[in-house]
């Protein structure tokens, strides 16, 4: 029997992998067409030769011959066998799927973004991950996952979802299912003084979608908008994808400074600010400078997006009322999210609008694609209304509390010489100030090579960072774990000569 003149040892075909065997042999030849190891107007070997060269069936053989000829990589002519296709140009060969020539053209720096995109990717975030159920000490803003309800949850997500007749089957439900707008309402209303009906709910695929949205529809490219210095790189992201020109303004310790912003830029379109728990430095907006930021945004005409990301976790005293709530001109949007009290990959969270805004926002979230799940919300709408969520809430705020404990007290103990922790009262994660004038990106690096993720604050500074200090997360880490792990940091600090 004639032999294939194939180089069969690149075709190596497995029938334990997961991909049939004719898949697997298609994209053998895709790749070797495309990458030019089979030249335009070659002659391949008939179907039964090379079946019986790779020990498959001819009908394997066959499928992909057929799907390579319905996809114009290959010709068939009677009498003259199948060939590889004449008419494919150079220029595909060298930049086609797969070979060579399409990472050299991934990796082609003549093909430019925008100057928009290149500022969105010049924001680097690190993805916090969880390995085996639990985080890696210190990643911050990821929630005690193994304390979540998974089989309650399950059950609610799954009698939404097997219904056909709910209509949750259709396309989104635009601003968001009904009855969890009207929970969130009730919700932000009872749990932090937000002043609202449901109709001024927008709910948002995660609380980035909802930065995405409000800094497209608020922001014109050029245009001022104030953010915290230090403060949250997603923030950030989101206003430099819409093309503001930001204005960091400092936060002390009374919060985000009104003075200094006006002296900065007295005529901002927007004030982004976290006012009840600052990220990353923890500490509250006090009221007087909440009344100076909103008198301010009255008097400028500009726009205030108040992210209240964590603020359900307070240990010592009620939490503290939103700024929404003391708004008398409608210039609060307010912000917030079900990724820090329940778990990251649910992707909810939700914008409530001044009534002015409400029709443009509910046109805009349908044009944008930043819609969860009508199951995922139709379950989320139970958990709340049945009463979950707040049993949830109060069960972790006891965990939460315990863990931001035994840090406070783990780095007195074993960081002591170095270290210093804020003395912030809610969150889920703290700071630890750096004593002796210890560089934190430097300490940061220490502590990576000793396995702890510790965050340096001047991450978070769009300037010279004003103060040094490493940011802890401690929701997702078990109270045992964070002892060990502050004595590993204390001992590769002590090592590393800082």
């Amino acid at each position: 029997m004639l032999r294939s003149p194939l180089p069969l040892d690149s075709f190596a075909l497995d029938p334990q992998a997961e991909a049939p065997l004719y898949r697997q042999l298609y994209d053998a030849l895709r790749g070797a067409i495309l990458d030019g190891r089979l030249a335009a107007g070659a002659r391949l070997p008939s179907s039964r030769v090379l079946a019986a060269d790779l020990g498959v069936g001819r009908n394997t053989v066959l499928s992909a011959y057929e799907q390579l000829t319905a996809e114009g990589y290959l010709e068939g002519q009677v009498g003259a066998g199948t060939r590889i296709a004449a008419s494919l140009p150079d220029k595909f060969l060298e930049v086609g799927a797969g070979g060579r020539g399409a990472r050299a053209a991934r990796n082609d720096p003549g093909i430019p973004l925008s100057r928009r995109g290149e500022l969105i990717a010049s924001v680097k975030r690190g993805a916090a991950r969880y390995e085996r159920g639990h985080a890696r000490a210190f990643q911050h803003g990821l929630p005690a996952i193994d304390q979540f309800p998974a089989t309650l949850w399950s059950r609610l997500l799954a009698r939404r979802a097997r219904d056909p007749r709910n209509g949750l089957f259709g396309y989104e439900t635009g601003e968001g299912y009904k009855p969890l707008r009207e929970a969130i309402a009730a919700h932000a209303g009872a749990a932090r003084g937000v002043v609202c009906t449901p109709e001024q709910v927008i709910v948002t695929a995660g609380a980035q979608a909802a930065f995405d949205i409000a800094a497209r529809m608020l922001i014109d490219p050029g245009d001022a908008a104030w953010i915290e210095e230090p403060g949250y790189l997603g923030a950030r992201g989101a206003l430099l994808g819409a093309g503001a020109n930001l204005v960091p303004v400092p936060v002390d310790n009374e919060g985000l400074d009104v003075a200094a912003g006006r002296a900065l830029h007295p005529m901002p379109k927007l004030i982004y600010v976290t006012p009840s728990h600052q990220f990353p430095l923890g500490v509250t907006l006090s009221l007087p400078r909440r009344l100076a930021l909103l008198d301010f945004a009255g008097a400028a005409n500009a726009w205030i997006v108040e992210d209240d990301y964590d603020s359900e976790y307070r240990y010592s005293g009620r939490p503290i009322a939103s700024l929404q709530g003391l708004d008398r001109a409608a210039r609060v949007l307010y912000m917030g999210t079900f990724s820090k009290t329940l778990f990251p990959s649910l992707k909810v969270g939700y914008l409530i609008v001044p009534d002015a805004l409400i029709d443009a926002f509910r046109t805009a979230i349908r044009l944008t694609g930043h819609v969860p799940s009508p199951a995922i919300q139709a379950a989320l709408a139970d958990f709340i209304g049945d009463g979950h969520f707040g049993t949830h809430v109060r069960r972790m705020r006891a965990v939460y509390a315990a863990r931001r404990a035994c840090l406070t007290e783990a780095i007195e103990s074993d960081l002591g010489e170095f270290v210093e922790a804020s003395p912030s009262d809610g969150g889920m994660q703290l700071v630890g100030f750096l004593k002796r004038d210890i560089d934190d990106r430097n300490a940061s690096a220490v502590a990576a090579a000793a396995g702890i993720h510790v965050a340096p604050l001047a991450t978070y500074y769009l300037g010279r960072p004003a103060m040094s200090g490493l940011h802890m997360g401690f929701a997702a880490i078990p109270e045992t774990q964070i002892a060990k792990a502050t004595k590993r940091m204390a001992n590769a600090f002590s090592e590393g000569r800082l």
